[in-house]
């Protein structure tokens, strides 16, 4: 019984029984044969597939070196013949036909001597490693001592040299280059190298920045766009994992023999955030990434989710610190000194999420270190080991766990007066008792440091007890001591370009505070009195002042030749008229000035006010100096110079210290966020006919308050508690009122030109790096005119050179830092 099937342009024939048939029977009959370029080719034993090497019994067909393969050897000796030729051609006009043709004989066969050197040491070791090759620039690298089975090249840098290599190249190839010798080298290297080397990578990291963030290219393929990270991150991670497989399994006395060692490795940790790597993929505050602790079961995020960074590395810490029996535990706490105990716990809480560190490792180490305070004799402390003990106390109390001993040794200790951490600390509390203690012992720790004439010591003074006033549930003692302390004054005279604000602040200091409101209840109906009675007391002086004068003279106002000093309380009736009203914020200068100059081009007009609080000015001056972007320190610097020139003119409106206290909430921490609010909030319940305005970055917490500005003022009464007058100020932070009428504004910014990314990676232009496209060029052929030897498919922000990155088309272009280019030719100019 026949069946026929028509597939295409063939017949396939089937026989009923061929099923059980041997040989062609079991396949199909075709009647168009298959062309010979489709037929399988014989291949002989010896067949060796390219670009393997030749078959071995004991190797088989690996391992593989690029320099081994034919083709590249022959290449190589064609550029060695190319030598020869030119040479030829030269020698041609100067010799005669018999001399040349000696002299090719000549060549020919020294070129043939050279040629069976070269075959017969083609596969030692010297002509392999990567130290002894002309033709590469990896020296500091060596190969396996038993290449052919174990094909990898060991790092024999020096430490010095990669840490140069890491500071002084910053692209993200050069420093993924390094940190892998680093890892690859961490069991060779000692103690103190291994601190330098964690000291060192951490540098460009913050502490309050998103650790592991380096993000490249936006993906927009896939719905959601997200970003890609660099290398660096990988770089990162392998660290980690290597320090990981280091102190835990191959040598893990190292960390339980040198303190300093594991507590440089804990703050490295806290800075990378090792246990928030969600941070490390995200890109606004405002939008969190999942990306580390979420997989779809689609397969979305599975090469980035679950990688349990160090977390081997860090229970093998816990291991070392928590109570139990064992040598190694005790022995790390015994070594470290009382310093060390307070870095070490430092450490342990930065690396937490929540910043307070495991109970269990929190109370080894403060059981350690007041047992040691107990056996000191009292006669024999120094003003180290108090400083000491305070560090320890700001710690205990940051992890909401203050330890009572430690405080009631701090208020009966009267030897040395107290520091600026011991205050910091105390603003915590709540005991009115140890806030008043806590104010005599700052007054004396003042009054030392203006003895003495110690200005950094007075300044964090002054930082630490501006904070401690804030946290003191009586406003008037907390002002009274802030004006007779003169804390105003000199937390100005302490920024730059500020010393006349802080001079013409002490001289206008009583006409300032005569101006201010008793009591910021109903401010409106006290505006109102007060106009009455200025338009009453003006028509009075006029007339008599008219009166006196002579008909000759001209009846015009005295000009006057300076502006007065604006304060916020103290000119509520001048804000009362404004239209609308600038809240400055110190994250406006991520970058630049140019909205802070846009809002002040705005002010002669009358219409709109800025308002720049003291705790404002304090984030600039610090940002100025610390920040780690070139561009942020200078717009800070350009910022205060700036508002320093506008408050002079008086068109900017000052909020100094002092006020600040008037205006908070009482007894509540306050810092430049929450000020920030306090004063949008008193203008939208006493002032409201005042449009507010915030000036700040669109990354910043501080924009979405509800939401990341969690603390003490979370005191939820009503959900109108913004118009209720008796309750504090940032309880309206809950409430969607304050949001309402408060406005994020953006001013426009300067025009300026596009940013130049031809130095960058482009995905369009690298595509074009190995095309072909002499077509599109009729004159001039350039040869790979898109490649730049040892720069990868990017530019300038892509250098490979130098890097130990075998590359066998071409030689290694040695790395010569631009700063030398640049020398070299101003000298040969001169």
């Amino acid at each position: 019984m026949l069946r026929r099937f028509a597939v295409g342009s063939t017949v396939l024939v089937h026989m009923r029984f061929d099923g059980s048939g041997e040989g062609e029977a079991q396949e199909a009959v075709r009647y168009k044969k298959l062309p010979s370029s489709m037929q399988p080719k014989p291949l002989p034993n010896n067949f060796t597939p390219f670009p393997l090497p030749k078959y071995d019994e004991d190797l088989g067909f690996g391992p593989v070196r690029l320099r081994n393969i034919p083709d590249i050897e022959k290449a190589k000796q064609r550029e060695k013949q190319k030598e020869v030729a030119v040479m030829e051609s030269i020698m041609e006009g100067e010799m005669g036909n018999e001399q040349l043709q000696e002299s090719s004989t000549l060549q020919l066969q020294t070129k043939k001597e050279e040629k069976d050197e070269e075959i017969l040491h083609s596969f030692s070791s010297e002509e392999l490693s990567f130290s002894s090759s002309s033709g590469d620039a990896l020296g500091g690298y060596s190969v396996s001592s038993d290449y052919p089975l174990i094909d990898r090249l060991y790092c024999e840098r020096s430490l010095e040299d990669l840490l140069s290599q890491f500071m002084d190249r910053p692209q993200v190839e050069a420093r993924s280059a390094a940190l892998a010798d680093m890892a690859s080298t961490i069991q060779h290297r000692t103690d103190e190298e291994l601190v330098r080397m964690f000291e060192e990578i951490s540098s460009p990291f913050t502490p309050d920045g998103r650790g592991l963030n380096f993000l490249g290219t936006v993906v927009r393929k896939y719905g959601r766009p997200f970003r890609v990270t660099t290398s660096l991150l990988t770089a990162y991670v392998n660290l980690v994992n290597a320090a990981s497989v280091v102190f835990v399994q191959e040598q893990p006395w190292r960390l339980s023999n040198n303190p300093k060692l594991i507590i440089q490795l804990l703050h490295f940790m806290a800075l990378i955030k090792i246990f928030e790597p969600n941070k490390w993929f995200t890109f606004s505050n405002h939008a969190p990434s999942n990306r580390a602790d979420y997989k779809h079961p689609r397969g979305t995020n599975k090469n980035t989710a679950f990688w349990c960074t160090g977390e081997d590395l860090f229970d093998h810490m816990l291991w070392l610190i928590e109570e139990g029996e064992g040598e190694e535990k005790s022995l790390l706490l015994d070594l470290c000194s009382n310093d060390q105990l307070v870095d070490l716990l430092n450490g342990f809480a930065a690396v937490m999420p929540d910043g307070k560190a495991i109970g269990s490792v929190f109370n080894s180490i403060m059981k350690i270190f007041v047992q040691r305070i107990q056996m000191h004799p009292n006669d024999s402390w120094k003003p180290e080991d108090i400083a000491t003990i305070e560090r320890m106390y700001f710690t205990s109390v940051m992890a909401d766990s203050s330890n009572k001993d430690l405080l009631k040794f701090l208020l009966n200790n009267t030897i040395y007066p107290r520091g600026a951490d011991f205050f910091a600390a105390v603003s915590r509390e709540r005991d009115e008792m140890v806030h008043e203690k806590a104010l005599s012992m700052l007054q004396e720790s003042i009054d030392k440091s203006n003895k003495e004439g110690d200005t950094s010591t007075l300044l964090a003074l002054l930082e630490s007890g501006s904070e401690l006033l804030l946290s003191i549930s009586n406003k008037d003692i907390a002002y009274n001591f802030a004006m007779r302390n003169e804390f105003d004054q000199r937390i100005l005279k302490s920024f730059t370009y500020f010393d006349v604000i802080a001079e013409k602040l002490q001289v206008e200091q009583s006409r300032i505070s005569a101006q201010i409101p008793v009591s910021l209840r109903d401010v409106q109906v006290q505006l109102c009195s007060s106009m009455r009675e200025n338009v009453l007391s003006a028509s009075e002086t006029m007339k008599t002042s008219l009166d006196s004068l002579p008909n000759y003279l001209a009846k015009h106002p005295k000009r006057r030749f300076s502006q007065s000093l604006r304060t916020m309380l103290s000119q509520l009736e001048y804000l009362n008229s404004m239209d609308s009203v600038f809240l400055l914020h110190s994250s406006l200068m991520t970058t630049s000035t140019d909205q802070l100059i846009s809002a002040v081009r705005r002010l002669p007009t009358g219409k709109d006010s800025l308002i720049v609080t003291s705790s404002c000015l304090r984030e600039l001056s610090v940002k100025s100096f610390t920040s780690p972007k070139i561009k942020e320190r200078e717009a800070c610097k350009q910022a205060l110079e700036i508002i320093a020139y506008e408050l002079e003119k008086g068109r900017v409106v000052l909020v100094p210290f002092s006020e600040e206290i008037r205006l908070h909430d009482a007894g509540a921490y306050c810092d430049e966020d929450l000020m920030l609010w306090s004063i949008a909030a008193f203008f939208a319940r006493e002032l409201p006919l005042v449009k507010v305005h915030t000036l700040m970055h669109s990354d910043c917490t501080a924009r979405t308050p509800y939401r990341f500005l969690k603390g003490q003022h979370h005191l939820l009464s009503s959900t109108n508690s913004l118009y209720d007058k008796d309750a504090p100020l940032l309880s309206a932070l809950y409430s969607k009122e304050l949001k309402l009428v408060t406005h994020h504004t953006k001013l426009r910014t300067a025009v300026r030109d596009r940013v130049n990314t031809l130095h960058y990676y482009n995905p369009v232009r690298a595509r074009f790096v190995y095309r072909r496209d002499k077509a599109l060029f009729d004159k001039y052929h350039v040869t790979a005119r898109n490649l730049a030897p040892g720069f990868s498919r990017g530019g300038l922000k892509h250098d490979w050179r130098g890097l130990g990155v075998y590359t066998p088309d071409h030689p290694q272009v040695p790395y010569t830092p631009i700063t030398k280019v640049q020398s070299e030719e101003s000298s040969v100019n001169v």
